[in-house]
């Protein structure tokens, strides 16, 4: 009986045809000839498979499905499990904090609208939270009292970054940033207030390095990594009112030539450098390629951006080696890039827009953006910072675009975007009293690698030591069975395993004729290793004196090997 291996697709290579071949029953063990194990242990390189498996044009059934069988086999080698004490841990990292209470709310006149505002850290909160700056903001809305401020000292799981410029391409290297939370409130009476349209606000806002006050607020410029919901997040380019976010992938130095992986088939390459002789910016060639094919590239003086689906790369210096002879691109290369629209929504009900500094206020804006190269042409950066036309970018924000939210009293609250905070209001036990809080309650995902520190919604966490039984999971394709008419012994570029016997399988056939091996209509199971016999590779021959003891011998080498 001929027949196409093509045509047995649906024969899936996977662990469940490994255990339903295991499940058949007791068997005598296989004959074996030569290092069995050696091969074995031979079968997988660098994570992939590196043998053929060869099976006869005429072959039966069984044998094509102990082909398979023993394709799966291999493919499960693929997965490596071992003892770990090193490498990297995936962590979830649970937090909750909560602030001070307000004063009394119940205080405030009928008409009151007032404002409750908190950052990461005291001095962030003393030197924003005042009425010159949040109080005449386009946050709180005009109505009587307007300008009232109900400072909580800080909420400890907001997150604060001591260094949001880690590649040193602003014109201060080691510039902070805090996250704050702004709602204002309007007093109907005792124990009933509303939270309008436009009156919640998350925001990050960034400052010169060690600083607080708006005096010494700080740009946001292309490649900077600022906190936002939690998260480090990469400004990666703008485009009029869009601004393009991601998530960091690679910091560093790439040689000319070489390439970047990013996983999914995703690389980075550094295609060329030229550095001018007399001076200047550089020239660098950068490409994006999915599966080797190059979908977007970009030659270009530095500093400049690419894009292409979720990737972007900011190519923001470059250089040569000492000797001269080889350039490397300065690059971040981030991931899960995505582009907002400043003024429409983030998500739903919440919108994003730049927190600008209006004159000493902290001003939303949703205008176009522009990219300033005021400090670039002055030597005092390698990036481009960010304007809205008129006044500097410092941050971002999220406002609510909800309904109005109605009847806050004790026991209420108004939750911020992703549930990311709340504003609760209680008695405290205290009626007629009434207060408010800001409450945190947030996981959030980390990876590290062990001895390695990392600050995850404030909470500052080192991974001393690891040790665990993991299995390496890698990308495979398991080896399918070949034919005997599409292999030979003299063109064979890597080791075979040979399913069936001289009658069926001409690779045995040849074998058998060289000498090589010796099979018959009445062997055993067997398992036999003839080394260099495949122009220069080694060849395991899986086969018996018939087609039962054949399927033995592929049942003995995927149970013991």
């Amino acid at each position: 009986m001929s027949m196409s291996l093509k045509k047995i697709g649906a024969m899936a290579v996977g662990g469940a045809m490994v255990a339903s071949a295991l499940a058949s029953g007791a068997m005598a063990a296989a004959t074996t000839s030569g290092d069995v194990s050696g091969f074995m242990a031979n079968a997988v390189k660098d994570g992939q498979p590196n043998v053929d498996i060869v099976v006869g044009s005429n072959a039966a059934t069984s044998d094509v499905v102990s082909a398979t069988n023993i394709g799966a086999k291999i493919g499960s080698m693929c997965y490596k499990t071992g003892a770990v004490t090193d490498g990297s841990a995936e962590l979830n990292v649970h937090v909750s904090s909560e602030t001070d209470l307000t004063s009394n709310l119940n205080a405030y006149a009928n008409g009151n609208q007032f404002a409750i505002f908190t950052t990461s850290k005291r001095s962030y909160t003393t030197s924003l939270g005042t009425t010159t700056i949040v109080g005449n903001s386009n946050v709180v809305a005009d109505a009587a009292g307007a300008g009232l401020i109900e400072n909580l000292p800080r909420l400890s799981t907001l997150t604060r970054s001591k260094d949001i410029d880690p590649s040193d391409v602003s014109d201060d290297d080691s510039a902070d940033a805090t996250e704050f939370l702004l709602a204002s409130v309007l007093k109907n009476g005792a124990d009933d207030y509303d939270i309008n349209k436009g009156n919640l606000v998350y925001g990050t806002v960034a400052f010169k390095d060690g600083k607080d006050a708006m005096a010494n607020d700080q740009d946001l410029y292309l490649g900077m990594e600022i906190p936002f919901l939690g998260d480090a997040t990469t400004i990666v380019d703008t485009d009029d009112a869009t601004i393009y976010l991601g998530k960091k992938a690679y910091d560093g130095n790439i040689k000319e030539g070489e390439s970047y992986d990013l996983g999914n088939g995703y690389t980075v390459k550094v295609k060329s450098v030229l550095i001018p002789l007399g001076g200047g910016n550089p020239q660098v060639d950068v490409a994006i390629l999915k599966d080797g094919k190059e979908v977007a590239s970009k030659d270009d003086q530095a500093p400049f951006e690419l894009r292409s689906g979720d990737i972007g790369v900011n190519v923001y210096d470059a250089f040569k080696d000492v000797g001269g002879n080889y350039g490397y691109a300065s690059l971040i290369i981030s991931k899960d890039v995505k582009g907002y629209d400043l003024g429409d929504e983030y998500i739903k009900d919440w919108k994003l827009y730049a927190v600008t500094d209006n004159a000493g206020n902290l001003d939303l804006s949703d205008n176009d953006l522009k990219e300033d190269k005021t400090q670039l042409n002055a030597g005092n950066s390698k990036e481009k910072s960010l304007t809205d036309g008129t006044n500097k970018v410092i941050g971002l924000a999220l406002k609510y675009d909800g309904d109005k939210i109605e009847t806050l009293k004790d026991g209420k609250s108004a939750d911020f975007v992703n549930n990311y905070a709340s504003l609760k209001f209680t008695d405290d036990d205290s009626s007629p009293s009434l207060f408010a809080k800001y409450e945190m309650d947030v996981s959030k995902d980390a990876t590290l690698s062990v001895g390695q520190k990392a600050s995850v919604l404030n909470a500052d966490i080192k991974l001393n030591d690891l040790k665990a039984t993991a299995q390496q999971m890698v990308p495979v394709t398991a080896p399918i069975a070949k034919l005997d008419s599409e292999v030979t012994l003299d063109t064979a570029d890597k080791n075979l395993i040979v399913v069936g016997g001289p009658v069926v399988n001409k690779l045995a056939e040849a074998l058998q004729t060289a000498g090589k091996i010796t099979i018959d209509n009445t062997s055993p199971a067997t398992l036999a290793v003839v080394d260099n016999a495949a122009n220069g590779n080694d060849v395991l021959v899986v086969a018996g004196g018939d087609r039962a003891a054949t399927r033995e011998a592929a049942l003995e080498l995927i149970k013991n090997y």
